[in-house]
């Protein structure tokens, strides 16, 4: 059995996959910062917590500044535009899955 080890996808979970196939992998072991974001995360998440996650998005540096300058209400807004929580909650609701057990 190959096993795959991998950690830190935090929310970009559609790597696990090709990670997966390009070793062959019969299973993947997620060793932490899976990212466990729901639709309801929002929400819950501190303003620190969420600006954390424009900070190191893939967006440009002027974008993120603009976003970071936000009111909680619109940062959420913007966070959720851009799914910067990552995907899965698209795994939740069964569109999207993983091709080995994780």
């Amino acid at each position: 059995m190959r096993l795959l080890l991998i950690s830190d996808t935090h929310g970009k979970l559609g790597i696990i996959n090709g990670l997966a196939s390009n070793v062959r992998a019969d299973a993947v072991i997620h060793a932490g910062d899976f990212g466990f974001f729901d639709h309801g995360s929002f929400e819950r998440l501190s303003d620190r917590e969420l600006k954390l996650h424009v900070v190191h998005s893939d967006l440009l540096q002027t974008e993120k500044n603009q976003i970071l300058a936000l009111s909680r209400n619109s940062l959420i807004e913007k966070v959720r535009e851009h799914r910067l929580l990552g995907g899965f909650q698209s795994y939740l609701d069964g569109a999207n899955t993983f091709q080995v057990p994780v």
